[in-house]
């Protein structure tokens, strides 16, 4: 479902003594990707032009902002921010601040896991080996609205375990897993699924972050 491309990316572990739960190490990634794959302009082609309209893969539907005007590639395209993961005796913690988004746009959060050699564009699924709700993993608290601004922020911890969609992810992502990315999915129809992603024309990708263990 899913792929992002594993751009250039900040990976920092750091002990921590502050937190008493946190039980190894944290990475800090600042480095937002913008995923173009699951987007088209009008006549099926990837968008490249920051004017382009665009329409989700799935149906070809256009797709809206909650104001109902048509979303450009510019507009999709804006997401930075930066992610911070904690190992936790709980799973691993993960806290995103960002800016850029679609004002009051609905979206969810996203695990995936890749065993090595990580992600790969010839390969099928694009080398994805598990997906599912961030956080609890039912979607209770994977969800959360953009400001009028385009600005969001959400924390949740993920245990490690099955995925709610196919395949596990460690208890510490950062160590236990080759490659884990962190993606944001917005919601055209302004609404969540819990633990699957919804149906196929109502929702597209649109950022993610990175991390790869040894990077």
């Amino acid at each position: 479902m899913v792929a992002i491309v594993a751009l250039a990316m900040t990976f920092i572990f750091a002990s921590c003594s502050k937190d008493d739960d946190v039980q190894g190490p944290t990475a800090t990634n600042d480095q937002a990707i913008n995923i173009p794959f699951f987007v088209q302009t009008a006549d099926g082609q990837m968008p490249s032009d920051p004017a382009d309209l665009l329409y989700e893969t799935r149906k070809q539907n256009p797709l809206l902002a909650p104001d109902g005007h048509q979303i450009t590639w510019g507009e999709f395209s804006a997401v930075k921010g930066q992610v911070v993961a904690e190992c936790t005796d709980q799973g691993t913690k993960v806290t995103l601040n960002l800016t850029g988004l679609i004002p009051n746009g609905v979206y969810t959060i996203w695990n995936l896991s890749f065993e090595a050699p990580g992600f790969d564009p010839t390969a099928e699924m694009l080398g994805v080996d598990g997906l599912g709700a961030a956080g609890k993993g039912d979607g209770s608290d994977n969800a959360f609205t953009a400001s009028a601004s385009g600005t969001g922020s959400i924390s949740f911890t993920s245990p490690g375990g099955d995925l709610s969609l196919f395949g596990s992810i460690g208890a510490c992502s950062l160590v236990d897993n080759f490659e884990w990315h962190v993606a944001g999915a917005y919601h055209a129809d302004g609404l969540t699924y819990g633990p699957i992603i919804g149906p196929d024309g109502t929702y597209a990708e649109q950022f993610g972050f990175a991390f790869v263990k040894g990077n």
